[in-house]
C-alpha cells in the first residue's frame, strides 16, 4: 500500500510537465524520474496522464 506522501512527491516530480500538459503543449517532455523517456501524455476534461515510454514510470491525476 502506498504512503499518502508518495503521491504528493510524484505530483511534484511531474508539476511542471502536468502544467505544460494542461496548456496544450503534450509533446516534447522528457521523464524526470529516469531523465532519458520521452513521455506520452494526454489531457482531456477530467482526466490528465504522463507515461514514460522508457523505464514505464506513470502519473495519472483527476482534474477538479
Amino acid at each position: 500500500m502506498e504512503e499518502p506522501g508518495e503521491d504528493i512527491e510524484a505530483l511534484s516530480r511531474y508539476q511542471d510537465v502536468i502544467q505544460e500538459v494542461l496548456a496544450g503543449r503534450t509533446e516534447g517532455h522528457k521523464c524526470p524520474v529516469c531523465g532519458d523517456g520521452d513521455l506520452e501524455c494526454e489531457a482531456d476534461e477530467v482526466h490528465v496522464r504522463v507515461r514514460c515510454v522508457k523505464c514505464g514510470r506513470f502519473f495519472e491525476g483527476m482534474l477538479a
